[in-house]
């Protein structure tokens, strides 16, 4: 009997890697970028015509970054 290796934490990492290898085949791996948010750790693909892309989410990572540096900016005024 063999197990199943499509399921579960497996099938998860096989997909993971199989993303992975085909990005480094392609060309497109410099997309695939981690958010710098502290707190995120999520990975995606930045579909920026320049890529440019920074946040996971521009509405919740990304505005949060740039409420903080407004902030930061008019706390020295």
């Amino acid at each position: 009997m063999r197990p199943d290796t499509t399921a579960g934490v497996t099938g998860a990492l096989g997909r993971c890697l199989a993303i992975a290898g085909r990005a480094a085949f392609d060309g497109t791996w410099r997309r695939l970028k981690v958010c710098p948010s502290e707190g995120c750790q999520w990975a995606f693909y930045d579909h920026s015509k320049n890529r440019s892309g920074t946040w996971c989410q521009m509405a919740e990572c990304g505005n949060r970054a740039k409420v903080n540096a407004y902030r930061a900016r008019h706390r020295r005024e």
